[in-house]
């Protein structure tokens, strides 16, 4: 590994990026539901962990015991790490429900919230899974734009790494905004698509963009694993409505 990269702990993602992430970048992997993007997340922290970062991990839609349960199945024991104060942990709610009076009503202070963590809690390693929620309690696309620029520049300024995940668009292989793609230093696209036989869904991925940084940009499938997820070099996608079959090595 590169002085200047960092392992994003999947061997076929590295491969595709030429040894790994470049340290300093913000990274957006972007998808639909059940694509993996927690996954993707999970075992970035891992990789890093193991390679001695400090790293902070914010959730906003799983509950802490799930997540430290969910990944002992893939060998991935973050509790040592908590307790050598190498990870923070961080479990947010987006969104509360509270009773005033009769009524119940939503509230949220995530938008202030998230970037207040993210500037306190200095790590070599930032990663949010998703930012999703993050964008829709903005009020318009231009609020969006500067609260994701700001908590951009304030991953910038810390001189962190960070994973961002996002939701796609139904139907689409791109946010409903497309702000992240466009904040972001790198772009990892997950989609879904049918078998050339039509017997199974397939999981694929191309790195649309990376800045300052030369990559694969073909498409790849992947697969989940007991180990986690597996970026594969030979693929059997379905092109189009045409039927047609492409294979690579």
């Amino acid at each position: 590994m590169e002085e200047n990269k960092i392992s994003s702990g999947i061997k076929g993602i590295d491969e595709m990026l030429y040894g790994g992430i470049n340290l300093g970048n913000i990274i957006g992997v972007v998808g639909p539901a059940g694509s993996g993007k927690t996954l993707i997340s999970l075992q970035f922290l891992h990789s890093c962990l193991k390679q001695g970062k400090k790293c902070l991990y914010i959730s906003a839609n799983h509950k802490k015991k799930e997540l430290l349960n969910h990944s002992l199945v893939y060998g991935w024991d973050f509790e040592p790490f908590i307790n050598n104060n190498l990870l923070e942990l961080k479990c947010l709610e987006p969104v509360q429900v509270v009773l005033r009076g009769d009524e119940f009503h939503l509230t949220s202070k995530y938008l202030d919230e998230l970037p207040i963590i993210v500037s306190k809690i200095k790590t070599e390693i930032v990663i949010i899974d998703p930012v999703t929620d993050f964008l829709l309690l903005c009020k318009n696309e231009i609020e969006s734009r500067s609260r994701l620029f700001n908590l951009f520049q304030i991953i910038k300024e810390n001189g962190a790494t960070a994973l961002i995940t996002a939701e796609s668009d139904v139907d689409s292989s791109s946010t409903k905004s497309g702000i992240i793609e466009y904040a972001v230093d790198g772009l990892f696209i997950l989609r879904r698509l049918q078998s050339a036989d039509m017997n199974e869904i397939l999981h694929v991925i191309q790195i649309a963009k990376m800045r300052w940084a030369k990559h694969i940009r073909e498409i790849r499938q992947y697969d989940f694993t007991d180990k986690g997820i597996e970026v594969y070099s030979k693929y059997n996608v379905l092109l189009g409505d045409t039927g047609e079959t492409k294979q690579r090595n």
